[in-house]
């Protein structure tokens, strides 16, 4: 009797122990799909394949800056490129002294086009305009693959690019760079 009891537990444990394989087998499986459709949904939200050309993004990688308000600006008068207003809360005032809106990956210092009429300067835990020459919300210059700068032909076209900021720590007298990313559709 001991051994038939011995034998039918014996007979359940390879039962369940099947069982057992099927479904991490089926578990398995299914989780490998899962995993590969997220992997190419993943790559084409990065590929901007879902995002609106008619939204415009702005965003800094350095904390302590954001963009207050921002577009893409192109028209006919001469006057196209980003039109920027940039707060920043890190802890100092400081002094734009260089910036540099492109669609190049690398930069050097000699990249960025001078903010001229004084620089901007932006007190922290506040937003100013950063504008090119001496007019307020003058467009500060973009420039596209080709090295040539963002224009009235590129009006509705896509821009994708980058923001390299140079700036003065006016409490430290130290200077800084800082690198966001811009992407929208130019107006």
């Amino acid at each position: 009797m001991n051994k038939f009891i011995k034998n039918l537990t014996a007979n359940r444990v390879v039962r369940f122990m099947r069982k057992a394989q099927a479904a991490m087998e089926y578990l398995i499986t299914y989780g490998w799909a899962v995993l590969i459709m997220l992997v190419v949904v993943g790559a084409m939200f990065y590929l901007g394949i879902f995002s609106s050309p008619n939204i415009t993004t702005c965003s800094f990688q350095t904390p302590g800056f954001a963009c207050f308000t921002n577009k893409l600006s192109s028209n006919s008068s001469g006057r196209s490129g980003l039109i920027l207003d940039l707060s920043q809360t890190t802890g100092h005032d400081i002094r734009i002294i260089g910036f540099n809106c492109t669609t190049s990956q690398t930069w050097t210092v000699t990249d960025f086009d001078g903010i001229t009429a004084g620089s901007v300067t932006i007190p922290s835990g506040s937003h100013a305009s950063v504008f090119n020459g001496t007019v307020t919300l003058m467009p500060l210059p973009c420039y596209k693959n080709d090295g040539s700068k963002l224009g009235p032909v590129d009006a509705g076209s896509y821009y994708r690019g980058k923001i390299y900021i140079h700036y003065w720590d006016l409490e430290t007298n130290i200077d800084h760079k800082v690198t966001g990313d811009i992407a929208g559709s130019v107006e």
